[in-house]
């Protein structure tokens, strides 16, 4: 589910841009950056630089509600002939588009996406690794849920189909925490949460022993994944009020030993508030903060905040772009040419679905310059910069963890050095 995101995803962002066009020129060290690059903080991780190459030959998989195949950000890498729509029948009938994976009714994939894959063409942002095959993988349906019938098929396909990554930016529903024996839970309920189990954790290792490379987000909820003992936030307990689980429970994917799970950290280079905590946490990435208002009702928080790719039909169904194409909200940036006839839209989100896209672009790039898959989890976790635990006082305990590193930050922050053999 898309719990602490689906608020960011209501709340549209930024301020109006609206700059010349310059077309896609021959890059070269002297030609200009993406026009909104400075607003990029987040990509620092790369210290040699992102080039317009990198991820070339790498196919990455976005299981998630869709990328807008449309956007001229990722209209170049996006691969209509394996994308695919794994949703049911109930779900469809929420979502007209539902069986269409170049149709995202949230915009979170389409952010997810252009944080790996937006164009270098001198528009707008450039992605991590702009230069991967793209594949939409749609598996979270109209209300921003994801089932565990729709993300298992969603896994074995896009292994069937020898993607190199998949990315899995959610948190399985309707179950926060997949519990045997919760003591509120019924007879009914267990069942249900142990065949849910089951199929993620199969599909998620027969990706991976077939050497696909998994990332999970670690999630929004700022919550203890191993000690924590309330789930406020599973759907199918809503309404039921708070429900008691125990340390044998688990948040899918992220808690699967077959991924690698991303929390996040701020500008600052500390965690996120809202990034869940556990030793299933393997590496942390910027994942951003929540834009806020004042009380003069002016917007803060865009320079800590992740700027990505949005769908222009969102936001026109959000009724916050106008005739001109210039956008009415003083959140959404709109980048225009001169006359207005081509518009690229982008917005400010945070969360660890952000964290988790620029770990699989850095696994891209390795990738393409020649590391082989089965080593690329060691040498991101090897190169992470490492950073302690908190020596204040915390409601969410740091602990050290056998792999390395802590449950607050994995290993460490992710980095592709300058100088490191990569």
């Amino acid at each position: 589910m898309l719990r602490a995101l689906t608020t960011v995803v209501v709340s549209l962002v930024l301020a109006l841009v609206i700059t010349p066009f310059a077309s896609a020129a021959p890059w070269s060290p002297q030609r200009r950056a993406e026009p909104l690059a400075a607003q990029q903080w987040y990509l620092n991780w790369n210290e040699r630089g992102a080039r317009p190459w990198d991820g070339a030959g790498v196919a990455v998989g976005v299981i998630d509600t869709g990328v807008d195949a449309t956007h001229p950000e990722l209209a170049a890498a996006y691969n209509t002939e394996d994308s695919r729509s794994f949703l049911s029948y109930k779900a469809c009938g929420l979502d007209p588009d539902c069986t269409d994976p170049g149709v995202d009714p949230l915009g979170h994939g389409t952010g997810v996406a252009g944080i790996i894959a937006a164009a270098r063409d001198g528009r707008g942002i450039g992605g991590a690794a702009p230069e991967v095959d793209l594949v939409s993988l749609k598996a979270g349906d109209a209300t921003g849920s994801f089932s565990a019938d729709a993300v298992s098929q969603a896994i074995r396909y896009g292994t069937d189909a020898e993607l190199d990554i998949l990315v899995m930016a959610f948190t399985t529903d309707p179950w926060f925490r997949y519990c045997t024996d919760a003591p509120g839970d019924t007879a009914e309920e267990r069942a249900q949460q142990a065949a849910d189990l089951e199929k993620i954790q199969s599909a998620l290792n027969y990706a991976v022993d077939r050497g696909t490379i998994l990332i999970a987000a670690a999630g929004n909820e700022g919550f203890d994944l191993d000690h924590g003992t309330v789930d406020r936030f599973s759907s199918g307990r809503s309404g039921q009020g708070k429900r008691e689980v125990n340390e044998g429970c688990v948040t899918m994917p992220a808690q699967s030993d077959a991924v690698i799970t991303v929390g996040a950290v701020n500008t600052a280079g500390e965690r996120a508030s809202y990034s869940n905590i556990g030793h299933a946490v393997d590496i942390v990435a910027p994942g951003g903060e929540p834009l806020w208002y004042d009380e003069d009702d002016l917007l803060h928080g865009q320079d800590a905040a992740i700027l990505t790719t949005v769908p222009e039909s969102l936001l026109r169904k959000a009724n916050v772009i106008a005739d001109d194409g210039s956008s009415t909200s003083p959140e959404v940036i709109a980048e225009c040419d001169q006359t207005a006839e081509s518009c690229r839209y982008y917005w400010h989100v945070n969360g660890t679905s952000y964290a988790a896209p620029q770990v699989a672009a850095a696994a891209a790039i390795l990738i393409s310059r020649g590391t082989p898959a089965s080593r690329v989890e060691d040498k991101l976790l090897a190169m992470a910069a490492p950073i302690g635990c908190p020596t204040r006082n915390s409601a969410l305990l740091c602990q050290a963890r056998a792999a390395g590193g802590n449950t607050w930050y994995g290993t460490g922050t992710l980095r592709l050095g300058r100088y490191a053999r990569w």
